[in-house]
């Protein structure tokens, strides 16, 4: 066995370590003790609830709070938890508890987990980033209580505040309150900045938050660092005002609400619209625009190395500064005065074309298994790719084979679609010939 696994790359034993934990998540949602007031899980709606936690994506096939035992429940949260993390940050961390060495294999695992350009330091990495895991969701998890135990007992208030701040900053979107009691909330100012912040600091990425920690000061940020905040507070402005001004006069959405609920619910919408599925909003009433503008921003979804999926937003700023660079007629693509290396755009762009074949291919298999009006389905395509789950409540329309296919589309945003394509296909020797260049006439 272990000769057969020392042959795979990187990217084939991460790919094969989620499909490991998402096959044993599915088992153990098969149990009856898993669910209440329904007939147990069926091995296919297991594997979808299985993958949709590990994938953080957060869709789910049912109530969560109302058809899930707290054993489920439980279940869902500690698979949103791992997958969150990665798998090769829980192992690492089991590793340095139990005092075992940590082998070159092993970091450069862990590196290509990460998603880092070398091995150098990654097991201190790991280490931190659990530390600020647990910082995060245990504060997040404090107020959320202390704002629960205004409607519920103590225990159910501690249970509840945790649960939901875990799934917040692994920005998964699932609740357990049940039926309309997470509507309840929606206005609450405290329980949703609790959320928002959880939210966009889990999608900034581990590496960002701990260089903002490390060195507190923006001139002594890394480059990668100053991009992600900077794309990700541009995504975010944007986003809240086409949202606050396309839904302003909407009678479903935003027109009843007063000025200062009409800004909180924008927002809300545009951060979380990009990496978690919460919403405040019926995401079947918002207007075409509207829906049009969250596609795009789920399609960017969060920062490398983050809890969210989608493209990235590191990619689309590089695409965005080459195609300036191409407009203005310079050769050099720059941001914050350093060159982006060519292999960088080139990643870039074979990243934000794979996605939307990947994108456009789902779509066309959905049109041809389910009869669903092509804009739910395209919603649907990019939400799962991007690994969201806004809810439109199509996903219980859909055939086994389509939750399949969609599973595996959680799997590759999750994972990353380049790397997900590496751990498929058998990479050749590096050709040492070089071929003269030539012109070519494109555009």
């Amino acid at each position: 066995m272990m000769k057969y696994i020392r042959k795979l790359n990187p990217y084939q034993i991460v790919l094969c370590s989620y499909g490991i934990i998402i096959l044993t998540g599915t088992m153990l949602l098969m149990l009856p003790i898993t669910v209440v007031d329904i007939e147990p899980l069926s091995f296919v709606d297991a594997l979808f609830m299985s993958a949709s936690a590990v994938c953080v994506s957060g869709v789910s096939i049912f109530s969560l709070g109302d058809n899930f035992s707290v054993f489920g429940q439980i279940i869902i949260i500690i698979l949103v938890q791992i997958g969150a993390l990665g798998i090769m940050t829980i192992t690492t961390i089991l590793a340095v508890v139990m005092g075992k060495r940590i082998q070159l294999r092993d970091r450069l695992l862990i590196q290509e987990s990460l998603q880092r350009w070398s091995v150098a330091g990654v097991v201190r990495l790991v280490i931190s980033i659990v530390k600020m895991t647990v910082a995060f969701e245990f504060i997040g998890g404090v107020i959320l209580t202390i704002i629960f135990c205004q409607d519920y007992s103590v225990g159910t208030a501690i249970y509840f505040g945790f649960w939901h701040s875990v799934s917040a900053f692994c920005n998964a979107g699932f609740d357990i309150l049940g039926g309309s009691n997470f509507a309840d909330y929606i206005f609450h100012p405290f329980f949703n900045l609790i959320l928002l912040i959880e939210v966009i600091c889990g999608g900034l990425g581990f590496a960002v938050l701990l260089d903002i920690y490390q060195k507190r000061k923006w001139q002594k940020l890394s480059i990668n660092s100053k991009l992600v905040l900077v794309t990700t507070g541009f995504l975010i402005l944007i986003g809240s005002v086409f949202i606050f001004i396309l839904e302003y006069g909407n009678q479903n959405t935003l027109g009843d609400l007063g000025l200062f609920d009409k800004v909180m619910v924008s927002t809300f919408m545009a951060s979380m619209a990009r990496t978690s599925g919460f919403s405040m909003l019926d995401i079947g009433s918002l207007t075409e625009p509207s829906l049009l503008l969250i596609m795009f921003l789920m399609f960017i979804g969060g920062s490398p190395a983050s809890t969210g999926g989608g493209i990235k937003t590191t990619t689309i700023a590089v695409i965005f500064a080459a195609i300036w660079s191409l407009i203005r007629g310079r050769e050099d693509v720059v941001i914050f005065e350093r060159t982006v290396p060519p292999i960088v755009i080139f990643r870039a762009m074979s990243i934000f074309f794979v996605s939307a074949i990947v994108v456009f291919l789902m779509s066309m298999f959905l049109c041809l298994t389910e009869d669903i009006a092509l804009s739910k389905i395209l919603f649907e395509s990019v939400s799962m790719f991007a690994t969201v789950g806004l809810p439109t409540g199509t996903i219980n329309e859909m055939d086994a084979s389509s939750r399949i296919v969609i599973i595996f589309v959680m799997l590759m945003g999750r994972i990353g679609i380049i790397s997900f394509a590496m751990a498929l296909v058998i990479r050749k020797k590096k050709n040492k010939i070089r071929y003269p260049e030539d012109k070519f006439i494109i555009g």
